[in-house]
């Protein structure tokens, strides 16, 4: 396995490290500001890997991070969901010990509006992450997931596509099963009537049974395994309790492509800058905050939300103990409509005082407190994407490992814009004003909730 480490991203790593340092808050890691995890990039190579179904080959796309040989039997597992606030489970008299699941992406009834899965908007159950370590946890050994076909989500364009060639993953991963996602062409061959099993799951929310006969094998191979380690950057400004308030971005972005350099002006250069700042005006003050006040930059966010999901599962403060986190990522670029937005969601005329909150729907306590706070501010709140599911808004950030996790979260985001995930993510374009104001109101809000 070649080893590799991302020296931009240590650069961007030690800048705000030194930032950090300079305002005065302490290290958080065994003396070190930067909390280290490790990963891994696995190239598949397509000519030793198969799978295979009564003799016929099943396309897909998928990695995996190391190499896979199995034969199982199938089971069909509905949404692959087990959600017991809502009444419902997919794996509700099924067996899938030792069995490869056959799931669809999404959730029920993701176009209703009276949907106990909050009505048009999605939950914690719509994420892949969540539905593979669903089924390990049912005993199965591997997951095949059927597209949609009755998905809202908006077609993404090719440079969104969250999963590239060699994306890096966790290499202490908790999720030890792979997840391949079918062609529909693949879907039909194992469940012929996909169509009509989906409609008869949205109806009823009640498991359907799908006799799947015979056996799959799997076999995946990578060409290479690419291994190395990127970095969370986390500062601390210590109050008179152990209980923490955490403030939050994401530093990374992607890399260069034969299109040329992406710059990340808004995404995330605006919500890094900004919890500098904060960091900067925390620590400045003479009163020192009851609650810690955490300072926290994730690294690996664009490669699905990797540092996040790291912090999580080795928080350096518990979990339990924090009351709040307030991440900030693409804050200062005016909304506009994309290609993806269309048609799909509300941009308003003028979003020059504009700004999307995501989350409140979980926590509406947290979302109360930052309506009250930003009665100092003055910026026009919008709640859109917590009750839409075109977007995938709500699993798109690192806000939601914790919303997982039950952590009181909210997500402040000035919304997509002609130029997200481009080249033309550019520095002239940044709307200096808009990011002043929702630096002040994550100010306004922290204040409160460190006291």
């Amino acid at each position: 396995m070649a080893a590799w480490r991302w020296s931009p991203a240590r650069l961007a790593a030690d800048f705000i490290a030194a930032g950090f340092r300079q305002a005065g808050l302490a290290p958080c890691c065994n003396g070190s500001y930067l909390q280290e995890f490790p990963l891994v990039a696995p190239v598949a190579d397509p000519t030793a890997s198969h799978l295979l179904y009564q003799g016929q080959k099943l396309a897909y796309t998928g990695t995996f991070s190391q190499a896979v040989d199995l034969r199982a039997p199938l089971v069909f597992a509905g949404y692959g969901i087990t959600a017991p606030e809502y009444r419902y489970d997919d794996y509700r008299g099924i067996d899938a010990k030792g069995k490869v699941v056959v799931i669809f992406e999404r959730e029920p009834q993701e176009a209703n509006p009276t949907s106990v899965f909050l009505g048009t908007g999605l939950t914690k159950h719509v994420a892949p992450r969540g539905k593979r370590l669903n089924a390990q946890a049912h005993g199965a050994v591997a997951v095949l997931v059927i597209p949609s076909p009755r998905t809202t989500t908006a077609p993404a364009a090719s440079d969104r596509t969250p999963r590239r060639g060699g994306a890096p993953l966790m290499l202490d991963e908790a999720l030890r099963i792979p997840m391949l996602t079918l062609t529909r062409e693949s879907a039909r061959q194992l469940v012929p009537k996909y169509t009509e099993v989906q409609a008869e799951l949205d109806r009823t929310l009640r498991p359907v049974a799908v006799p799947l006969a015979g056996e799959v094998e799997l076999r995946l191979r990578n060409r290479v395994e690419r291994q190395g380690v990127t970095w969370n950057v986390i500062g601390v400004l210590p109050g008179r309790t152990q209980e923490t308030v955490l403030l939050t971005s994401h530093y990374d972005h992607l890399p260069a492509r034969d299109t040329g350099y992406y710059p990340g002006a808004n995404d995330n250069g605006s919500g890094t800058v900004a919890v500098l700042e904060l960091a900067r005006r925390f620590a400045a003050r003479k009163q020192k905050p009851r609650r810690t006040l955490v300072f926290v930059s994730f690294g690996a966010e664009e490669e699905g939300l990797l540092g996040a999901y790291h912090y999580v599962a080795h928080p350096p403060f518990p979990l339990a103990g924090t009351k709040a986190v307030i991440n900030l990522d693409m804050i200062g670029r005016d909304e506009a409509h994309t290609p993806q937005t269309e048609g799909r969601v509300k941009v308003p005329a003028d979003t020059r005082r504009h700004l999307n909150v995501l989350g409140g729907a979980y926590f509406p306590g947290l979302l109360k407190q930052l309506r009250r706070a930003n009665t100092k501010v003055g910026l026009e709140l919008d709640e859109k994407y917590d009750h839409d599911s075109s977007q995938n808004a709500l699993y798109r950030c690192d806000h939601f490992p914790f919303l997982v996790a039950g952590v009181p979260d909210l997500w402040l985001f000035a919304g997509w814009h002609p130029g997200y995930h481009e080249p033309t993510d550019t520095l002239d374009l940044i709307n200096w004003d808009k990011m002043e104001r929702v630096t002040q109101l994550a100010f306004t809000l922290a204040e409160r909730l460190a006291r």
